[in-house]
């Protein structure tokens, strides 16, 4: 089951993720906040009712037009107070995670996509979303206003496709962990022999030119530990299970 949360800030205009939810189609949606204006434009541009929101959630303290809500029906509406100590996308993944109980989907079938929280506006909440990937109820693949962020848990591979040679990307460690790890590599400038063993293992790396030549995919294990890839959106991007 895929589950779509739409949240505030910076988030991919529709037409940039044509591809990706051509494939990865929402089976339930869930609009924080300002997300909801995210989500509308996304129902107009791809004109499908999987895009429709299941849930409604937020404070309600950044969207621009308040009657936007009052749109939808109420028992889609959930309301939280302004003063808290969670933000909506916290909330959001709580409700997507409970959503998954309800149903008894089996962890290896549940996926999580966000979409927004980009932008460097509200740099707290950027950062708040980040850390994000150290927790339980985490998104699998985050959209943000200029690139995409995929989870790479232990014993996961990720293969990337169409990439220019000019593409840069980069490997990160979660908040959990500023050394440790390990991970293997495949098809990048700088292969992981020469990663960090502290912070950032890969920063603005890039696809070797022979791996280009051949038109070979960029592979990216996991081994040990858990990390995060961030590429452009021109990346046809894929994560499996790491051979044995």
């Amino acid at each position: 089951m895929q589950i779509v949360i739409f949240t505030g800030g910076d988030f991919p205009h529709p037409d940039l993720e044509r591809e990706f939810f051509h494939s990865n189609k929402p089976d339930f949606v869930i609009a924080a906040d300002s997300g909801l204006s995210a989500c509308e434009k996304y129902i107009g541009y791809f004109k499908d009712a999987s895009f429709e929101p299941d849930v409604i959630l937020g404070d309600w303290d950044s969207i621009e037009k308040k009657d936007e809500v009052k749109k939808f029906p109420s028992a889609l509406i959930e309301n939280f107070p302004v003063d808290k100590d969670w933000t909506d996308t916290e909330l959001a993944l709580n409700t997507a995670y409970s959503h998954f109980e309800k149903e008894k989907v089996p962890e290896e079938e549940r996926k999580v996509i966000l979409v927004g929280a980009g932008g460097g506006e509200r740099i707290d909440h950027l950062l708040a979303v980040f850390d994000l990937f150290s927790e339980k109820t985490h998104p699998d693949i985050w959209l943000g206003g200029k690139q995409s962020i995929y989870f790479l848990p232990e014993g996961k591979t990720v293969a990337v496709e169409n990439l220019a040679l000019d593409d840069v990307f980069s490997v990160l460690r979660t908040s959990r962990a500023r050394r440790g790890g390990k991970i293997f590599s495949e098809g990048l400038l700088w292969p992981h022999d020469k990663f960090r063993n502290e912070g950032l293992p890969s920063l603005s790396n890039r696809i070797s030119p022979e791996f280009f030549m051949d038109k070979n995919p960029v592979k990216l294990t996991a081994i040990e530990g858990d990390f995060v890839a961030v590429f452009p959106y021109s990346a046809n991007v894929k994560i499996c299970n790491a051979k044995s």
